[in-house]
């Protein structure tokens, strides 16, 4: 007689991001088609911008239509430090991050918002955004964008091409994931996960909802500032039409089909549907439609996202066989 123990998967969840991650470093080696990396350079950056809304959608609980708005911000911000000001490329960087981080503060009122409202309020917001960005020729040169912007600069290492690019941002992606994770088990993400489950026994309990979910709004904006800024120097070239809510809405797509409880599952999401579009070009007429079936049957099949399914993979591959129990005979031969 046996009974099977049910074994923790502790482990295999933590081997997962790390076997994703060393599957990105090697991929370029694996893969280095020019093409693929450079829509893989936009793949990671989306991630980062994904993981960051992650953090304010699956721990706060605040579905915002607006983060375009502060990877916007950010982007024109890092590249008219570098262009006007002259600043280095680590300055205009942390510049990015702070001119977003500010910007984000400044929806005290709307971050206090719930459900739909919070969603209108933030989608009005990322057209504002969009507005001054067309308009504010003087700053933004208008509809006609920002060109030549310098490429990233680390110390005498100029990052001109796609591959040197791509593990930059892939560094970034990796310790903004670190970072969120670390923040979600502290005391802070804790308070915000009672908020999103209950704000009103969180309040009771000694929580502020209002000031907890303004400082995730200001946390997630700085890393979306952060994106917008590699953004503009990889890319060289920025637009208002870049930065329009249909933007937000893809990148809260990518939060649903990742998994809203998981970073790095998130940042698949980003990596699968930015790389989707890409490789339908094929079906060309067809492609959008093949495209929005491929989410359908996700969200059918996978309700808890790509993250979801990576779980019951790893939890399977890390399973042991079960144990006899001491004094019993082990199983028929």
């Amino acid at each position: 007689m046996t009974i099977p123990v049910a074994l923790p998967g502790g482990r295999a969840r933590r081997a997962g991001p790390l076997l994703l991650l060393l599957g990105m470093v090697a991929l370029p080696i694996a893969y280095p088609d020019l093409y693929f990396l450079h829509i893989m350079v936009l793949a990671l950056i989306n991630a980062i911008l994904v993981v960051s809304l992650q953090f304010l959608l699956g721990h706060a609980g605040q579905a915002s239509l607006g983060h375009a708005a502060f990877f916007g911000t950010g982007a024109y911000a890092s590249a008219i430090a570098a262009m006007r000001a002259g600043l280095p490329f680590a300055a205009a960087f942390l510049i990015a991050a702070v001119v977003a981080g500010i910007l984000g503060a400044g929806l005290g009122p709307i971050a206090r918002l719930r459900g739909y409202y919070l969603g209108i309020a933030t989608l009005a917001f990322n057209q504002v955004v969009v507005l001054v960005l067309t308009n504010w020729e003087s700053v933004t040169q208008g509809p006609l964008g920002i060109r030549s912007i310098p490429p990233p600069r680390l110390g005498p290492l100029v990052l001109r091409t796609d591959h040197q690019a791509y593990y930059l941002i892939l560094a970034v992606l990796a310790v903004t994931c670190w970072a969120y994770g670390r923040l979600a088990r502290s005391r802070f993400g804790r308070a915000l996960m009672a908020i999103r489950e209950n704000e009103v026994a969180a309040s009771a309990m000694g929580v502020n909802p209002g000031r907890y979910k303004l400082q995730a709004f200001v946390i997630s904006a700085i890393s979306a500032g952060m994106a917008g800024s590699l953004f503009a120097h990889v890319t060289g070239y920025l637009n208002p039409n870049s930065f329009t809510f249909q933007e937000s809405v893809a990148l809260l797509l990518m939060v649903v089909v990742g998994g809203q409880a998981s970073l790095w599952g998130s940042a698949v999401g980003a990596v699968v549907l930015t790389l989707a579009p890409e490789y339908l070009r094929f079906l060309k007429d067809y492609r959008l439609v093949v495209y929005g079936a491929i989410v359908v049957v996700l969200m059918m099949f996978l309700p808890d996202g790509l993250a979801g399914a990576g779980r019951w993979i790893l939890q399977r591959v890390g399973r042991r066989p079960p144990a006899p129990i001491p004094g019993t005979a082990g199983p028929a031969a």
